[in-house]
C-alpha cells in the first residue's frame, strides 16, 4: 500500500471555512486570490468538479480544489482533496466474486502505483504505509475540523466514513471515498463545503 497526503494544517482548514463569509462568485474568487489559492485575473473554472480541478500553489497536480457550481447557485460546492491511498479498497462484492479477489483491495501484492509520478512533490508520500495510516489521517483532519466547528452533527462509520457539520446554511463534510479524479485508482479523503 502507499499513501499520499497534502500537508493540510489548521491554516488551510481556516481558509476553506472562511470562504462561506461571502458566498458569492466574486466573494469566493477574491478570497481565493487573497489566500494565494487563485491568481488575480484568472477566473477559476466552476462546474468542473473532479473532472477538471483548479490547481494552486505553483505545481501541476499538487494542491487542488474541485469546484462545483459557482457560489450563489443552489448546491454550489468546493472540495479540498487531502489524502490518497493506493490501492483503493474494492468494496464491490460482485467484483470480488467474479475475479476471485478476496483481500479487499483492487491490486495484487506485486503491483505498483503506476500513477504516483503524476503527482507533484508537495504530496507527502509513505510508500509502505498500511491502511491504518490512511484512517489516522482521516482522524487528524477530523480533529482540525472539530477545533473550528465542534463535534460533527452526524458521523457515519464503515469503509467510507464521513463526518458532517451544518453551520449557517452550509454543509461541511469530511469524507473518505473513491477518487473520481483518478477514475477510482485511489481512495480519497476530502473536505467539502456545500451550500444547503
Amino acid at each position: 500500500m502507499s499513501i499520499k497526503r497534502l500537508p493540510v494544517s489548521p491554516a488551510e482548514i481556516r481558509v476553506l471555512l472562511s470562504l462561506t463569509s461571502d458566498w458569492t462568485r466574486g466573494g469566493v474568487e477574491a478570497a481565493l486570490v487573497r489566500a494565494g489559492w487563485a491568481t488575480e485575473g484568472e477566473a477559476p473554472e466552476w462546474s468542473a468538479g473532479a473532472s477538471a480541478p483548479h490547481y494552486f500553489g505553483g505545481e501541476e497536480n499538487g494542491w487542488r480544489l474541485e469546484l462545483g457550481d459557482p457560489p450563489g447557485e443552489p448546491g454550489s460546492s468546493i472540495r479540498l482533496p487531502c489524502a490518497l491511498c493506493w490501492p483503493a479498497l474494492d468494496i464491490d462484492e460482485d467484483a470480488d466474486d467474479e475475479f476471485g479477489d478476496d483481500d479487499g483491495f483492487s491490486a495484487g501484492e506485486d503491483e505498483v502505483d503506476d500513477l504516483d509520478d503524476e503527482y507533484a512533490a508537495v504530496w507527502e508520500r509513505d510508500p509502505d504505509a498500511e491502511r491504518d495510516v490512511f484512517d489516522d489521517e482521516f482522524a487528524r483532519l477530523s480533529d482540525l475540523l472539530r477545533a473550528e466547528l465542534g463535534d460533527p452533527d452526524k458521523r457515519t462509520e464503515g469503509l467510507e466514513p464521513s463526518e458532517t457539520w451544518h453551520r449557517d446554511g452550509f454543509e461541511v463534510r469530511l469524507e473518505m471515498t473513491d477518487d473520481i479524479n483518478s477514475y477510482s485508482h485511489y481512495d480519497l479523503i476530502a473536505v467539502q463545503l456545500r451550500a444547503e
